[in-house]
């Protein structure tokens, strides 16, 4: 008896009959029967049984499309049928041993192949499996999956090894093709967010090891937005594909670039000397963004936003650098961006701030810790009530938190907009509630913010609104800012002469703080102009600065395209007169009253006007 016992032999069989399996020996081929409960072994040894068998053996790998190997691991001496040579492209066999094999093998794949074969005799593995790339006749590689099961001894010891190669380099390129596309972007074939999360764990634990430095730079476009908006997306995506090869063909050799998706890039920097190291790149990479690029029929204009975040001054782990770089860059871009920023601890207490606050600003509505206070609008010549601005305010329950400090969190984060419709819904409440105690009083003002006009029917909101209070549209003023005009869409212009079409008056807020400019004065339906606080402040008693030039120069521009003027943070007796003087018809400030509850305004303010 050959063997004491055999697995299951699965792989690189042949079924020839009805229970039972043709298996290559070390002398030759056995027939296993395959009854009851064992395996029965009958060697035949007669030549013409062997070859019938084998030819039997090979037509069945054909029709599998599989290649027969047999192979002695005592003398190397190797075996293989005309199958696997034809999935090679070699018309004879040159293969006589496993040295001849190996030397087709690929380079990469000779280790990988050894230990599946070494695991396999020495019983580490069940079978013989491994994937590899074998050199074919036409020099090319080709992937093939091997199995194979060996033969051994009453001792354990293999003797003999027999299998077949099936060509897989179809699936395994659609594979490649498969896992370059998870890691890659389409759009620019830059490597994604994914891979370089990888590879910046790889370099933090080389950089871990070599002691240097590295760099984690956070790349965004300023206004990109407005390329999409005014060229189409088509000229955005040809300003990506443009920039990404640029900006690859100008990285150092130590520099990979990724894109991270929209219009954001990273850039991971290795072997840095020092942070004045990272910095320059990054200088180098704002000026190779700002430079004019060459897009066919546009010539694309653009700036970046540049966060630089430092390993190990800042950060050990990648989430944590990646999270820096792009808090780094956000304080690039409030400074106007095109620049470069590196991150700092402070900006870490900032964001922490500005989270903790959204989340509470999240609750203040329900919590009811949002009020509406007013502030009185009052005749520069008469001093009599002509008008009130509503103002939000937020009391957390511990403290008053100031408007400038939680209004851009909800601009950013959306929140203005459901705030921005409880002022509404809160004013017009209040204004129908004094109009029953009180008469038709002066016109209330609320501000809207740009983000506002972002959600279409803002006009048949604020109407409705209205309407369902029984309230004429002279009952309330809005107020915006010119960045409404600048970021104007035509809907947003639209929505504009709708609300003024129903009878609501328009003030434009802050005006001289933006883009000031004659031509959007002429078209847009404003009826009021506020000046700004910052060019009251300085007016002296003779009115013969600078300041007083420019408040002259507002008003006589405003009388002249029919708008009233409204002076906003007027304080003092001084700046009163000085505004009378040049003829201004409004004026808001501490002068007259700082912003106050609704009752105490209704007390200081409404009080004589009770029917």
């Amino acid at each position: 008896m050959l063997y004491s016992r055999i697995g299951l032999p699965t792989l690189g069989l042949c079924l020839l009959t009805s229970g039972w399996l043709l298996f290559p020996s070390a002398s030759g081929l056995l027939l296993l029967g395959c009854g009851g409960l064992g395996l029965t072994i009958c060697a035949h040894r007669e030549w013409h049984a062997f070859q019938a068998l084998r030819r039997a053996y090979n037509m069945a790998m054909q029709a599998a499309h599989d290649g027969f190997w047999e192979w002695n691991p005592i003398s190397k001496q190797l075996k293989v049928g005309p199958r696997l040579l034809q999935i090679l492209g070699y018309a004879e066999d040159f293969l006589p041993d496993t040295h001849a094999w190996l030397r087709i093998v690929h380079p990469d794949d000779v280790a990988t192949y050894n230990q599946a074969v070494s695991q396999h005799l020495k019983g580490q593995s069940e079978y013989f499996y491994c994937e590899y790339r074998v050199l074919a006749s036409d020099g090319c590689y080709r992937w093939i999956a091997s199995r194979g099961l060996a033969v051994r001894d009453r001792k354990g010891r293999a003797f003999q090894m027999v299998g077949s190669v099936t060509d897989i380099t179809d699936r395994r390129h659609h594979q490649e093709e498969l896992e370059f596309l998870a890691q890659h972007d389409l759009l620019t074939g830059l490597p994604n967010r994914l891979l370089f999360a990888e590879q910046l764990g790889a370099a933090l634990r080389a950089a871990s090891h070599s002691g240097q430095s590295l760099a984690v730079l956070f790349i965004d476009l300023d206004r990109f937005k407005n390329i999409n908006d005014t060229l189409g997306h088509r000229a955005g995506d040809s300003l990506l594909q443009i920039l990404a090869k640029q900006l690859k063909a100008g990285l150092p050799a130590h520099c990979r670039l990724y894109r991270q998706g929209g219009d954001e890039f990273i850039i991971l920097a290795e072997e840095l000397a020092s942070s004045s190291h990272a910095s320059e790149l990054a200088q180098k990479i704002r000026q190779l963004i700002s430079a004019p690029l060459a897009g066919g029929t546009n010539d694309f204009f653009t700036s970046a936003s540049i966060g630089i975040s430092l390993y190990p001054d800042d950060a050990s782990d990648g989430d944590t650098l990646l999270r820096q770089a792009d808090t780094a860059m956000y304080e690039a871009k409030a400074a106007g961006g095109n620049a470069v920023r590196l991150h700092t601890s402070l900006m870490d207490q900032r964001v922490n701030r500005r989270v903790l606050l959204e989340s509470r600003l999240r609750q203040a509505i329900d919590k009811q810790q949002l009020s509406l206070h007013f502030q009185p609008q009052m005749n520069c010549q008469s001093g009599h009530l002509v008008g009130a601005e509503a103002l939000l305010r937020w009391h957390d329950g511990e403290r008053i938190i100031p408007p400038d400090e939680f209004i851009p969190v909800a601009e950013e984060t959306g929140l203005i907009i459901p705030i921005g419709e409880w002022v509404i819904r809160q004013a017009i409440a209040q204004i129908a509630s004094w109009r029953a105690h009180y008469g038709d009083i002066p016109t209330i003002a609320v501000n809207l913010s740009p983000r506002q006009f972002w959600r279409p029917g803002l006009a048949d909101f604020i109407i409705t609104r209205l309407h369902e209070a029984a309230l004429p549209a002279s009952a309330l003023e809005i107020e915006i800012t010119e960045s409404v005009i600048l970021d104007a869409e035509e809907g947003r212009v639209e929505e504009l002469i709708k609300i003024q079409a129903a009878g609501i008056a328009i003030a434009l807020d802050d005006f001289g703080t933006g883009y000031s400019s004659l031509a959007y004065l002429q078209r847009l339906p404003i009826s009021t102009l506020k000046i700004d606080r910052s060019f009251i402040r300085n007016l002296p008693e003779d009115g013969a600065n600078g300041s007083a030039v420019l408040v002259n120069a507002i008003i006589a521009m405003a009388h002249s395209l029919g708008l009233q003027v409204v002076a906003e943070g007027v304080e003092t007796p001084t700046q009163l007169a000085v505004l009378e003087q040049l003829g201004c018809e409004v004026i808001q400030g501490y002068f007259y009253g700082r912003p106050m509850p609704a009752d105490d305004f209704a007390l200081n303010f409404l009080v004589d006007r009770t029917p």
